[in-house]
């Protein structure tokens, strides 16, 4: 272990963290300085050459990183997320009970296939413009979703950045998600409505008949279909794109080919080619992740994992180490960024294994914490954040940050608490 280069490594980590969580700053070009300077005094000090350097980068986390940004503007452009939303409605038959059961449901679902934010930036003012036209105040509805939307994460290894991150790293699929995250994260989902129903959405006012009746006739969901054919035709192949995440072992292949195919099928819609779809790719999160898979690299290289040589694991019992990866990770989540946190852990879990500890319950308390960690504060999660500014921005009268951080923080806790349980049951079955 070289302690100086390990140091000035970790001091350029932190800098990048701060420029991340700061409007203020370029995150971007501070990323790839960092990125950059760690790269030339770690080749330097260990002789390391450029190709070894690129090894450092998990290819395919970023080509599904960037073929589902596409595969999301798709469905943008094709207005799936609008008709759903006014479907539910319909569905509903204007009942805010069921109404919110729904609309958190499709929301975490749809959470666990694009991105989080896109679900809040568009489902959000369909949500609020129904209330208005019932008279009713949409803020309840707004938490129920942004609550969810952190559920939804754990569903599939494809549903967010960091998500995508552990399952290359580990080489988890969808089958493995399937297997061992979809009970307790559809329990935790329906126990968060429930909760959300029970002590939350019934002590506000009722909708008059009249107002639902006069509502449910006016709202008319082929209104929010822009073009027919290139609705069902990208409905269809979004679900097979899903389906084939579940059959197929490499994500990556699958995420790309499902992107351009789908690109292709509609440039007759929208005559937009490849190169005007990834102008829409948030290019600046996938250079931040590359900056941060070399400096992670960098950290390895100076001897990161020998930080934790002296451990004695043998002694340690796999529950109380799966424990403190679970409550650890959650609080961290909750103050930085969840990408950093997840590659930060991933050296530390894959020693972990490799000192004989059961994989499922780490693997479990690793992935569950750093989605749902998320909640503890606004600042922790992007479509949090984003579903204040929406909330902010059309006066919503019951959501302000305050709500949102009180609300969010006691789910939050309850959501680790349901976590610990079922961490321990898997560390008994497991072990």
């Amino acid at each position: 272990m070289n302690l100086f280069l390990l140091v000035f490594v970790f001091i350029i980590f932190g800098i990048i963290l701060i420029s991340y969580s700061s409007k203020n700053l370029d995150f971007v070009a501070i990323s790839l300085l960092g990125c950059f300077t760690a790269g030339f005094v770690t080749g330097v000090v260990n002789n390391l050459s450029f190709w070894e350097f690129i090894n450092f980068i998990e290819f395919d986390a970023i080509i599904i990183i960037l073929s589902m940004s596409i595969i999301t503007k798709i469905a943008q452009d094709s207005n799936i997320l609008e008709y759903l939303a006014v479907k539910l409605f319909k569905i509903s038959k204007g009942n805010r009970r069921t109404f919110l059961y729904l609309i958190c449901f499709i929301t975490t679902i749809l959470a666990a296939i694009i991105n989080d934010v896109i679900v809040v930036l568009i489902l959000g003012p369909v949500v609020i413009r129904l209330c208005r036209f019932l008279k009713i105040r949409s803020g309840t509805y707004l938490l129920g979703m942004t609550i969810c939307i952190n559920i939804g994460s754990i569903i599939t290894p494809f549903s967010s950045g960091e998500n995508i991150i552990i399952a290359s790293a580990f080489s988890l699929d969808t089958v493995y998600f399937i297997t061992n995250y979809w009970i307790f994260s559809f329990f935790l989902l329906f126990f968060t409505i429930f909760l959300m129903d029970r002590f939350i959405l019934s002590k506000e006012p009722e909708i008059e008949v009249q107002q639902k009746q006069f509502v449910l006739e006016l709202v008319n969901t082929d209104v929010m279909i822009s073009n027919r054919k290139m609705f069902y035709i990208n409905s269809i192949g979004i679900i097979i794109t899903i389906i084939l995440f579940a059959i197929l072992p490499l994500l990556y292949l699958t995420a790309a080919f499902a992107a351009f195919i789908l690109t292709l099928i509609n440039i007759k819609f929208t005559k937009k080619k490849t190169i005007d779809l990834l102008k829409d790719v948030e290019w600046e999160i996938i250079f931040f992740f590359i900056s941060l898979y070399v400096v992670i690299g960098c950290l390895l290289e100076a001897g990161f994992e020998d930080l934790f040589a002296g451990i004695p694991f043998e002694t340690l019992d796999p529950f109380i180490v799966s424990f403190i990866i679970l409550i650890l990770v959650s609080l961290i989540s909750g103050f930085v960024a969840n990408t950093p946190t997840a590659l930060i852990f991933i050296p530390i879990i894959s020693l972990l294994i490799k000192e004989g500890f059961p994989s499922i319950p780490l693997y479990f308390a690793f992935i569950i914490s750093i989605n749902i960690g998320g909640n503890l504060i606004p600042q922790g999660a992007a479509c949090d954040m984003m579903t204040l500014k929406i909330a902010q921005n059309n006066a919503v009268e019951n959501l302000n940050f305050k709500r949102l951080l009180k609300v969010g923080a006691t789910f939050a806790i309850i959501h680790v608490g349901l976590s610990i349980g079922y961490l321990f049951l898997l560390t008994l079955f497991s072990g």
